[in-house]
């Protein structure tokens, strides 16, 4: 039987979107923008994890292995949302920050992580019902 892997795209979805989300603006106030360009850590801590989801995509023969990558990808992801928001505080040092498109992007990286984490979860599953039949 073949198994479907929806969990595959869910992956090259999120790495593209989180490769993408570290060359977009992630925040603004009036004429200042804050990117990760501007912050070596969150620039390189996004970097990490869009080529740790890519590379995740071809771990499919273990799968214990994949759902640990993508696991730390998922802390990675949220580590990487609580310092992006912190730095563009203390950068910007105003009150009412407009979050732009990198802050959204990485947001729907999340979530397409969290989608393709519960596809993982379930093939394993699927898998060991099959074991027990036999």
């Amino acid at each position: 039987m073949v198994i479907q892997r929806l969990q595959s795209l869910f992956l090259l979805l999120s790495s593209i979107v989180m490769g993408i989300t570290s060359f977009m603006p992630f925040a603004s106030e009036g004429d200042k923008i804050f990117a990760p360009k501007d912050s070596v850590v969150f620039l390189v801590v996004n970097i990490l994890i869009a080529t740790l989801l890519f590379l995740s995509i071809f771990m499919y023969k273990n799968l214990k292995r994949q759902k640990t990558v993508v696991l730390v990808s998922l802390v990675l992801t949220v580590a990487s949302a609580i310092t992006g928001c912190g730095t563009a505080y203390s950068v910007m040092q105003q009150p009412q920050l407009d979050w732009t498109g990198g802050a959204l992007m990485l947001l729907c990286s999340l979530l397409l992580t969290v989608a393709a984490y519960r596809r993982i979860v379930a093939d394993e599953r699927l898998l060991k019902s099959y074991d027990r039949l036999r």
